[in-house]
């Protein structure tokens, strides 16, 4: 069996992520989506020191680049926003894959309210009206009937809950961040050539292609912990990678 030293598998990993050697020319707009796809996702976290997460991991390796061309790619549909390793920029050509989990988003725990969506659908069909008859919306333009503000990350608006129910489900999707705010409109505005029916991949694709997408980006895995990247269920995928081997 071919073995590996860990200096050479900590450059496999550097190489697949695009950390191994220092950018050689000025970025371009194409790199952002570039590196997206090189390593399959990016996760958002809010953390603001210096610039927000997602611009310093684009900047750990392309250097200096217009933090705009994230934003842009999003909004021109090149990228979505989903939930996969956390919520995440995904390349658009990964909807597919993530579209089972919102047609079925029963299995995603805390990132799903199932009673709030039951409890509160008549709030939530109107709230989907008003975007339906008058456009996109933020959270921000919505306030508290009670005039409170917030009081950490449970205790939020109704509107919020209601429009990351939404989100979760695919009703709606974010079509840009202002702000980096989300912006959240109909899934059938943002891409308006998806059909369920004609687009969806066979379902017993899916797997493979996230666990092909995972060693791609990672450049090594052990198959008993390959779930993490896209948060599969726990378990040994040492058959599935074996036959990936294969291919």
């Amino acid at each position: 069996m071919p073995t590996l030293s860990p200096a050479a598998a900590r450059a496999l990993h550097l190489a697949a992520q695009g950390l191994l050697t220092p950018p050689r020319r000025k970025a371009t707009k194409a790199d952002v989506l570039d590196t997206i796809r090189r390593m399959a996702q990016l996760q958002i976290d809010t953390i603001h020191v210096v610039a927000r997460s997602p611009y310093l991991v684009l900047f750990s390796r392309l250097g200096d680049f217009s933090p705009h061309w994230l934003d842009e790619h999003l909004a021109e549909a090149r990228l979505f926003e989903y939930w996969s390793h956390e919520a995440c920029f995904l390349p658009i050509e990964q909807f597919g894959l993530m579209r089972y989990k919102m047609l079925d988003p029963s299995g995603m725990g805390w990132q799903y309210a199932a009673d709030w969506h039951a409890q509160k659908r008549d709030e939530i069909e109107r709230l989907l009206a008003r975007i339906r008859r008058e456009g996109p919306v933020r959270s921000a333009d919505f306030v508290r009937e009670d005039g409170a503000k917030g009081n950490g990350w449970w205790d939020r608006k109704p509107e919020k809950r209601h429009l990351e129910v939404l989100f979760t489900t695919g009703e709606l999707m974010v079509s840009e961040r202002r702000n980096f705010q989300r912006v959240y409109d109909l899934r059938e505005r943002v891409l308006p050539d998806w059909d369920d029916a004609r687009d969806l991949p066979p379902r017993e694709a899916v797997l493979p292609a996230l666990l092909d997408y995972t060693c791609r980006a990672l450049g090594i895995v052990r198959a008993d912990w390959v779930a993490d990247y896209y948060r599969l269920p726990r378990r040994s995928y040492k058959p599935e990678l074996e036959r990936l081997a294969e291919a």
